[in-house]
């Protein structure tokens, strides 16, 4: 589908500005939606929805325990419910958890996998299949019994290890070699590793990362089931719990709810004190190190929340906050590849391209001090663009999403480097450009991936996307047909709902509805011009 098609196809195209009839008041709305999610100590605090994972190696543990019964019921409640079981590997899980039934398809490689490309993914075929042998989906084998694993922080290219990854691990070694059997072949000093991560947590349930933290209760309470760690972390869970009795996937985002929710904000015009707030907030949770973790109480950062907190502290207010962002930059600086790019977690793992196209619009406002940084990240993030004009997902389900933060970065380069690079940079725009007019759906919404349905997440991506280029309503047809759609998905009540997005462990989704909203503003404020005011 050409732009020229747009047109002559769409009703939102054909009616012109028309089509964006209560554009101001759907930004208002959600603009003030969001404004009240923001608490008195300026978080952004709203959890993640249940997930089929969590509640079902929950589900397991408890009936291992026996001392639950209630909670078992609530959590089987949850799991019998349709939306529990989305896909193939939900489903599998819960008709194991709820039934006995084993699978005979393999979910993992045949669908969860398919057609995930990163470095992780022997770890994360690993992960499942001994997710799903824990559930009783399929038989433990002996080829899942990994070898022990320690912190390796030498390699440049290969998949270096952070804490939650050593933990998972050893959690995995001890289940599969229990479940064939063989406990002997997981010697004391491993045993005695993974009661030292376990216990190592500032958060109640382990780095807020419920699926990590069930992994190693159910591997602990194999050896030893009576250990104050099992007992406190059972319970630590067991409070997290949603009200419809699952368990959600994360049980803290609140710094990573709060720093693009203050980039929405601010851009839609909030009120001074309620952005300050959230900037004091962000700032008492920030690092050592400089970095941010997604939620509190965490010891492990990541370059993407660093990210976009930063562009939140340097959006509101680059002097203010002056202090803050140079240790972000100096946090950064610690981390960038040999190869100009970003990694998520550690120095050495492969850049990736969401971490640099954020590493880039964090560092932005400082191109004085960062040029060095810029230059070398805007031409990894030009290498990096497919013929097409996409990028790599990695951390998303949608193309548009790092076709928007990696425009949103390129656009956002200060002197000399936007001159410099001037060209490319069109070229680039130009292409994802194409792609989203070709990808655009007949609704004018967008989906994860061309010919998907549209999904209010994946409108969003792509209008930010386009705006980022400079593209505006009132003179690309594309846009103008993405914002038309975009308003047709607000409810009676004005509110917005989408599909889910996030994914961790990549590839699974992950819900944050909070997310909607920020979204959704960040996509109308950008698209906004004096004409559609």
């Amino acid at each position: 589908m050409t732009t020229g098609e747009i047109g002559t196809a769409r009703p939102g195209a054909a009616r012109g500005l028309e089509a964006v009839d209560g554009f101001a008041a759907a930004r208002e709305r959600v603009c003030a939606s969001l404004s009240a999610a923001v608490g008195p100590d300026g978080a952004v605090r709203r959890p993640c929805t249940s997930r089929t994972l969590e509640s079902a190696l929950l589900l397991v543990l408890l009936r291992r325990r026996g001392d639950h019964p209630r909670q078992e019921r609530e959590l089987a409640e949850f799991l019998a419910a349709p939306q529990a079981q989305a896909d193939g590997f939900d489903a599998a899980l819960v008709q194991a958890v709820l039934h006995g039934r084993t699978v005979g398809a393999d979910v993992v490689g045949g669908e969860l996998l398919a057609g995930f490309d990163h470095f992780s993914m022997a770890r994360k075929r690993l992960l499942f299949d001994v997710c799903l042998a824990v559930a009783g989906a399929v038989p433990f084998d002996a080829s899942m019994l990994c070898p022990p694993r320690a912190a390796d922080r030498g390699s440049e290219n290969g998949d270096n290890t952070v804490t939650w990854v050593e933990m998972i691990m050893l959690s995995v070694r001890v289940l599969v070699a229990h479940g064939l059997g063989t406990g002997a072949q997981v010697d004391a000093g491993e045993r005695e590793r993974l009661l030292e991560l376990l216990g190592s947590s500032r958060a109640p349930v382990w780095e807020n990362y419920p699926a990590a933290h069930l992994l190693a209760l159910l591997a602990v309470q194999e050896f030893a089931p009576g250990h104050r760690l099992v007992e406190t972390g059972v319970a630590a869970v067991l409070v997290c719990r949603n009200p419809d009795g699952g368990v959600p996937s994360m049980s803290d985002l609140d710094v990573f709810s709060t720093a693009p929710a203050g980039i929405a904000l601010t851009r839609a015009g909030a009120d001074r004190a309620l952005l300050h707030r959230m900037c004091d907030y962000l700032i008492g949770q920030q690092m050592p190190d400089g970095g941010w973790a997604f939620g509190e109480h965490m010891r492990h950062n990541d370059v993407d929340d660093t990210s976009y907190v930063a562009a939140c502290l340097a959006t509101v207010d680059p002097v203010r906050h002056r202090e803050a962002l140079l240790r972000a930059g100096g946090y950064l600086r610690g981390i960038v590849g040999r190869d100009g790019g970003f990694p998520t977690y550690v120095k050495g793992d492969p850049s990736e391209v969401g971490m640099t196209a954020g590493a880039v619009s964090a560092l932005a406002w400082n191109g004085t001090d960062h040029g060095d940084l810029l230059d070398g990240a805007a031409r990894w993030l030009l290498d990096s663009q497919h013929e097409d004009g996409t990028f790599e997902r990695s951390w998303s389900l949608s193309e548009a999403n790092t076709i928007w933060r990696a425009m949103w970065a390129l656009h956002s380069l200060p002197e000399p480097t936007r001159t410099t690079l001037q060209e490319r940079i069109a070229d680039a725009s130009a292409a994802s450009h194409r792609f989203l007019a070709r990808a655009q759906n007949e609704d004018g919404g967008w989906g994860y991936r061309p010919k998907d349905p549209s999904d209010t997440t994946s409108t969003c991506y792509s209008l930010m996307a386009l705006a980022a280029m400079g593209r505006r309503p009132q003179d690309d047809a594309v846009v103008r047909a993405g914002v038309a759609h975009l308003l047709s998905r607000q409810g009676p009540d004005g509110a917005f709902t989408a599909l889910p997005d996030q994914v961790a462990p990549r590839p699974l989704l992950f819900d944050a509805p909070i997310f909607t909203d920020t979204w959704v503003l960040l996509a109308l404020t950008g698209c906004d011009s004096d004409e559609t005011r």
